[in-house]
């Protein structure tokens, strides 16, 4: 997966939580990638904001980049939808 194509990703699945979620002012993301046994290794890290609250959620780490993309917003979505503010739909 090239860096246009990550960036994409990133941007639709914000699109996605946030409608799902509207009440999200802010959702930034950091892709992470580093080296371990000399494989490539990612995670994503969210830090997602709505009134009154911060939920920050780190994906598990993957082998590729879209695998960990995949994990942070399914993790996000979990924890999203398990916090009192979300009965409203946040």
């Amino acid at each position: 997966m090239d860096v246009q194509s990550t960036q994409e990703r990133i941007e639709q699945e914000t699109v996605q939580l946030r409608a799902a979620f509207p009440a999200i002012q802010h959702c930034h993301t950091a892709l992470v990638q580093w080296k371990e046994d000399d494989a490539a290794r990612y995670s994503l890290h969210l830090d997602i904001r709505w009134p009154q609250h911060q939920t920050l959620v780190s994906g598990q780490a993957r082998d590729s980049a879209e695998a960990a993309i995949g994990a942070a917003f399914q993790a996000a979505r979990e924890r999203l939808n398990a916090a009192p503010a979300s009965r409203a739909k946040l």
